[in-house]
């Protein structure tokens, strides 16, 4: 098996290019583009990816998980990918049937022929989509170098094209095509290692182990994709805009400590599959270790600073985005343990169904909340919705974790009070921070390196935090060799 280590290397580098390329992106486009223009790319976006999600009928999951468990066997592989790549194609045909229909029902709120040609031709291209094999064989180093070239490609393309207001489409344009270049990069880079062929396949036998997966992954985006579609049904484009870049803030800032989760995934299903119970439990305390080392800071460090990140990377333009940041700052560190719980827990267990009734639950529950909320308190009560759904399921998912298997320790309440005490030193450091600085740009680049620095001393030394000492003799030990080796 590739090495855990430098998968989440990889991922760490991946993750990070995902959480700063929109930094430098964000706070131009917004001031270009300003929250209407915002608000009409976050739209056709979210409504383009529940159909992405439709068509995927879990093969996402499930063939990440089946690629894990049949990696060594180059018939069996090559079987099952071809196999899922014809079963997504025909769920995909569906999905444009339902999305041309959806078309016509929404297209007083889209009203530009561009934005439909680009939203199709990503759905077009989707139809071969293919992520999750390198997910299941752990090619990390593939995924990372391809969206790094992509994503760099991207950020370029925003500073030469976009230049007013009336270049929104082509800032949807600019994210498509990003997109439609990794689908075929992957399809041309698939076909000659796996050698596709679907003379003599069978994919139906996959759809009655998929089912649960794929309403899974429908009433999973519904709170994820169609948050945006329910605020501009109740609402306006600017307050699209305004909550579209605050929740993305909130995801980007999580991102790091998410991504993780789909390293740690294919290892905890080959450790399941070999009964060795010893390590999955290391490896599971491995994951909840990082998720709250770095979770809670970041969640709290948002809600000290939201004003200043709003005014900084937004513009002045978005100051009602403050309000809500900083009640999605807490949206970290739930989503970060919800999806553990659910896809290293429950999925990786074969538990899909209790999942299913989790997300089936919240997913409802988000619906009257987002339509409600939305149309008295707008882009505020949007966020509140989606808050409150996260906990819900949160907790849905913690209670049926416990029910499959009460003896394996999923969540440590010592680690977590380490965290939650580092990140009270946070409050005097800021407070410092801002009666010395009076550029905001400074005070959020010095109170996140100071409060960084502090957190990291403070848990290593005084609490002598396991994962960061651990970390600090690998590094020792990375070094040493290659001094040895010199």
């Amino acid at each position: 098996m590739p090495s855990l280590k430098k998968n989440l290397f990889y991922n760490f580098i991946l993750s990070a290019s995902q959480l700063l390329l929109p930094l430098v992106s964000i706070p131009y486009v917004s001031r270009i583009l300003r929250p209407e223009g915002i608000g009409k790319v976050s739209f056709i976006d979210s409504f383009t990816y529940y159909f992405i999600s439709v068509a995927e009928f879990g093969v996402v999951v499930y063939g990440m998980r089946e690629v894990a468990r049949v990696r060594d066997n180059a018939e069996k592989k090559q079987k099952l990918v071809s196999e899922l790549l014809a079963l997504h194609v025909i769920t995909s045909l569906c999905s444009l049937l339902l999305y041309i229909v959806a078309i016509f029902l929404v297209w007083d709120k889209i009203q530009d022929i561009r934005l439909l040609f680009f939203s199709l031709s990503f759905l077009l291209v989707n139809f071969f989509s293919c992520e999750w094999y390198f997910l299941g064989m752990e090619e990390f180093r593939y995924i990372t170098l391809r969206s790094l070239t992509t994503r760099m490609a991207g950020l370029v393309s925003i500073f030469l094209l976009i230049k007013s207001p009336a270049d929104y489409y082509i800032y949807y344009a600019i994210i498509v095509i990003s997109a439609i270049a990794n689908s075929i990069w992957n399809n041309i880079l698939l076909f000659k290692k796996v050698g596709i062929s679907f003379a003599g396949i069978n994919w139906q036998r996959h759809i009655r182990y998929m089912w649960i997966i794929y309403l899974l992954d429908i009433f999973y985006s519904i709170p994820l994709m169609l948050d945006n579609l329910f605020l501009r049904l109740m609402s306006t484009d600017a307050a699209v805009g305004f909550y579209a870049l605050s929740i993305k803030m909130a995801k980007l800032s999580s991102v790091l400590i998410t991504d993780t989760l789909i390293v740690f995934f294919p290892r905890i299903v080959a450790l399941i599959k070999s009964e060795n119970q010893k390590q999955l439990q290391e490896t599971i305390l491995q994951n909840i270790q990082l998720i709250i080392l770095f979770s809670v800071p970041v969640s709290c460090g948002i809600f000290f600073l939201s004003d200043k990140i709003i005014n900084v990377f937004l513009g002045k333009n978005f100051s009602p985005a403050v309000a809500d940041l900083k009640i999605l700052s807490i949206y970290p560190f739930i989503k970060s343990y919800s999806l553990f719980l659910s896809k290293q827990i429950l999925i990786s267990h074969g538990n899909e169904k209790l999942f299913l009734k989790s997300t089936v639950i919240s997913s409802i529950t988000f619906v009257f909340l987002a339509l409600i909320l939305s149309y008295y308190f707008a882009h505020v009560g949007i966020c509140f919705a989606v808050i409150i759904v996260e906990i819900i399921g949160l907790l849905i998912n913690y209670f049926y974790v416990k029910k499959i298997n009460v003896q394996l320790k999923v969540f440590s309440w010592y680690y977590f009070f380490q965290a939650l005490a580092g990140t009270l030193l946070f409050i005097p450091i800021i407070y410092i921070i801002n009666k010395i600085l009076v550029s905001y740009i400074y005070i959020i680049i010095l109170s996140i390196l100071s409060c960084f620095i502090v957190y990291i001393f403070f848990l290593a030394f005084v609490f002598r935090n396991k994962f960061l000492l651990q970390v600090k003799t690998d590094v020792g030990k990375y070094f040493l060799n290659k001094r040895t080796h010199q």
